[in-house]
């Protein structure tokens, strides 16, 4: 009997269809966004995953084009930032915007973001990923999503990064760790 099939665990059912259509990572069955995508390092053909950096080319360029950072499809009206309540103070990220719905569901599938006791790979390790200037690696006790309108770049090509600066935020989400470990699935709004 065929029918759909159930998303992989871990996996919300109600992941945005863009998502959930991207290519998957076959070891945790994870979409890839197209900002996780980079250069074979060995400098081959073939594609190089790595969730713990963002390729700063291609997110650039999605930015650009008001495209979303974890599905590739186009922003409409709204979109949104997810980082720490530091950089929603500032409204200051180096993650590029998305839509709303798919960082809502990168709080579950990221485990760097879900769960509190992940933590990246260590620098030393490769494919460990590269910290933005002025980043401490310290875990915060929550994220933070804050749904906008619009937003502009600025690239820092002296760290070969890419600052976003997102106009006041229309709606923030407040997510905390439980006493689980887990983050919330119930954010506190402001």
């Amino acid at each position: 009997m065929t029918g759909p099939s159930a998303p992989p665990p871990g996996i919300p059912a109600d992941m945005p269809k863009a998502l959930a259509a991207r290519p998957r990572d076959v070891r945790r069955g994870l979409p890839i966004p197209p900002v996780n995508v980079h250069p074979d390092p060995r400098g081959g053909r073939r594609a190089h995953v790595d969730f713990t950096t963002i390729n700063t080319s291609i997110s650039t360029q999605l930015a650009a084009g008001r495209r979303c950072s974890l599905c590739g499809e186009s922003m409409e009206y709204w979109v949104a930032f997810l980082g720490t309540p530091r950089a929603a103070e500032l409204l200051r990220y180096t993650d590029p915007p998305g839509h709303p719905e798919c960082l809502r569901a990168a709080l579950t599938l990221c485990p760097h973001i879900a769960l509190a006791r992940h933590r990246r790979a260590r620098a030393d390790r490769p494919s460990a990923g590269t910290m933005p200037p002025g980043a401490h690696g310290s875990k915060p006790d929550g994220w933070t999503l804050g749904i906008t309108r619009s937003y502009r770049s600025m690239i820092l090509s002296a760290h070969g990064f890419t600052v976003y600066l997102p106009a006041p935020f229309r709606t923030v989400h407040a997510y905390v760790y439980g006493p689980d470990g887990r983050l919330s699935a119930h954010p506190a709004t402001g």
